[in-house]
């Protein structure tokens, strides 16, 4: 509507500009020169506010959307930013009364296209996500389950997508204290290590992770990371499987960055942690823990962690769909 505004207005200062100009020689003080000059500078200003309208309506969404900084800062390019250095390279021309006024109209071009930016961003940041919480808001109880090499930053990643998709977050520690929140455990911290902490493979801490998985999928939807819930929940229909992995390098430069590890300390944990994943994950399931064939998705890290994110996010959506 906004738009059709101000294209109503361009149109009628297109075609009343000489009228209007006309209005300063009532005074019988102003030459034909001055009022030509007049007419050229509203007929070249007023197609700016075309411009305009789309900037300032985006503005308004933004605020809508509850940010401000973001209209201030589309003022700021509209008002003074563009206007004024483009002002003053006009003025350094020899035919400066004559491409002067051009300034305005560049300017609203300019802070349109930022604007568009601006708005797509917010897009991804908040509509987007908004759209695909509606999405998952739609399913019946949702599971996404993680399992992950280590150095792939599977635990950041799962708790992000938790985070976008308006979902529970649960990784070893999350588990822990669900057990002691509803009263599955006591507050031993070597029966609390032993149970939900430790990836030792014993009958009692594989019975005691099996069951804290299933209650936590029964209760909503979830993203739980490791501990072999994509099988322990096999039978559930709204599992979504993924796993993470990467190159050796890659994930021994990743600890080495995360946890300040020199070369040779990185690679002995990543290995290490890995052998306690896969032999967790085959003694209970019977299964290659790699075997892509077990899971529904399976991610090279490498491609960086908000790619992988979008990717799950879009997958489950597309899922859902």
């Amino acid at each position: 509507m906004l738009n059709i505004v101000t294209l109503v207005i361009t149109v009628l200062f297109e075609l009343f500009a000489r009228p209007l100009s006309n209005l300063f020689g009532l005074t019988g003080d102003v030459t034909e020169e001055i009022i030509t000059t007049c007419t050229m500078a509203l007929r070249i200003a007023s197609i700016g506010y075309i411009f305009m309208g789309f900037s300032v309506a985006i503005q308004g969404v933004l605020q809508a959307l509850g940010y401000a900084l973001r209209p201030l800062i589309i003022s700021l390019l509209r008002l003074v930013i563009f206007v004024f250095p483009i002002v003053y390279i006009f003025t350094l021309s020899d035919n400066v009364i004559n491409i002067v006024w051009r300034a305005f109209p560049i300017a609203e071009i300019l802070t349109a296209f930022i604007s568009f930016l601006i708005l797509k961003k917010t897009y991804k940041e908040k509509i987007s996500i908004l759209r695909e919480s509606k999405i998952i808001g739609s399913a019946k109880k949702l599971i996404i389950t993680i399992s992950r090499e280590h150095g792939t930053n599977g635990k950041e990643i799962g708790r992000k997508v938790a985070d976008r998709l308006g979902l529970n977050f649960y990784d070893k520690e999350e588990m822990k204290e669900y057990a002691l929140k509803h009263s599955l455990t006591t507050n031993n911290t070597e029966e609390l290590y032993r149970y939900y902490l430790s990836l030792d493979v014993e009958k009692d801490s594989i019975i005691k992770q099996a069951e804290i998985i299933k209650k936590i999928s029964e209760e909503g939807d979830s993203v739980i990371v490791g501990r072999a819930s994509d099988f322990i929940l096999r039978d559930n229909k709204n599992v979504v499987k993924i796993f993470l992995y990467a190159s050796l390098d890659y994930r021994i430069n990743k600890v080495k960055e995360i946890y300040k590890d020199d070369y040779k300390t990185a690679k002995k944990n990543v290995l290490k942690s890995d052998k306690s994943r896969s032999t967790y994950y085959e003694v209970i399931s019977n299964q290659k823990w790699r075997d892509m064939k077990n899971y529904d998705l399976c991610l090279n890290c490498e491609i960086g962690n908000d790619k992988i994110i979008k990717t799950i996010c879009d997958y489950v959506g597309n899922r859902l769909n």
